[in-house]
């Protein structure tokens, strides 16, 4: 359990200093446009200008960026900040800008840049409102970042931000197919509004292994979760095949909580498949990535089959072959299974653990 919270960790610490080092340089920018606005004529002041101003800038956005990530990123997520999630976007909106800009005054006003510096500034009425306005212009933009991520997907916000898909590609990647067992059954037994929030808390208490993993939640279809990896991420430590297990361990370690809510405790099945897809973004009105190509049909098969071969977890031989055989994993072989429509058949296995499980 604690290498599992430290690696989860150590995960949400790269996200938090990617922010930090995100801010700096913004910050700097920030500096260098005020010192060059305020300086007075000539290239010497120009210099002392700036080498004042930038550092003011970088150090007002490390500790404004610090506290707002440190609060989204390892404040929120934890179980007793859930009840933010029963509000509605607006109102989650409107609270975090007006926390978060709260934290931004008490910075301006604090101004522990010019003090570190000796250059502390007494602001006008006027001046110290045109900031305070500005700065929650900014700190808004900076929350509906942080919502519009936590809908989409950090790596895929990220991803259509930079553009990064604007131009369709090929590339190779795992797919993971994640299908909750016995869900129609939990359904018309617990009615449609328990199932969602069956399922909801099952997506929940699998996030963190799928992050721990570095896998991006591709979409939510149903009671299933597609996951997926470019092909290096998914070979590094075989996080593509680990990933499984970390879900269910997940699951297991919190039975007792779904079999007193739920009176089930959940179980999962899942496939996993290697191959080329065409990534790129589609859309207008809303704006998303996609990949295209037979990868995602054939894993979706190869799911189905688990219940055909009573296994809970099919790999195929492609995704197996980059990713080795960890100490703690075995495989059986199941041979070629013939997909529904593909010509060729799909040398498949059957994934456990060591210990059978």
């Amino acid at each position: 359990m604690n290498t599992t919270l430290s690696a989860v960790t150590r995960e949400r610490l790269r996200r938090f200093m990617r922010i930090v080092r995100m801010a700096a340089v913004i910050g700097a920018g920030v500096g260098a446009v005020y010192g060059g606005a305020i300086a007075a004529p000539g290239v010497r002041a120009l210099l002392v200008s700036l080498l004042i101003s930038i550092p003011i800038g970088v150090i007002a956005a490390l500790v404004t960026a610090s506290c707002i990530a440190g609060i989204e990123i390892f404040l929120l997520p934890r179980a007793s900040m859930r009840w933010l999630d029963a509000l509605p976007f607006a109102a989650v909106f409107i609270l975090k800008t007006l926390v978060y800009g709260a934290i931004a005054g008490v910075v301006f006003v604090g101004q522990p840049g010019q003090r570190l510096l000796g250059v502390v500034t007494v602001y006008s009425p006027r001046t110290a409102l045109i900031a305070v306005c500005l700065t929650l212009v900014a700190v808004a933009v900076l929350v509906m970042m942080f919502q519009a991520a936590g809908l989409v997907g950090y790596r895929t916000f990220m991803a259509l931000l930079l553009g990064k898909y604007r131009r369709p590609y090929a590339e190779r990647r795992f797919f993971l197919f994640v299908d909750v067992v016995g869900s129609t059954a939990i359904a018309e037994r617990l009615g449609a509004l328990e199932a969602h929030r069956f399922l909801a808390a099952v997506f929940s208490a699998v996030a963190e292994p799928i992050e721990l993993c570095r896998g991006e939640i591709h979409q939510y279809v149903g009671d299933e979760i597609v996951v997926t990896w470019v092909e290096a991420d998914g070979v590094a430590d075989a996080r593509a095949l680990r990933c499984f297990f970390a879900m269910r361990a997940a699951l297991a370690a919190d039975a007792d909580r779904f079999v007193q809510r739920f009176g089930v405790q959940p179980e999962l099945r899942a496939a996993l498949h290697l191959g080329e897809v065409i990534t790129g973004e589609v859309g207008q009105v809303r704006r998303a990535i996609v990949f295209h190509g037979d990868v995602m049909n054939t894993t979706g098969r190869l799911e189905q089959a688990t219940r055909e071969f009573g296994c809970l977890f099919i790999a195929s031989a492609q995704a197996l072959a980059p990713l080795g055989a960890p100490p703690e994993i075995r495989t059986r072989d199941l041979g070629a299974l013939a997909m529904r429509g593909r010509v060729e058949p799909i040398h498949a296995f059957c994934v456990e653990q060591s210990d059978g499980s």
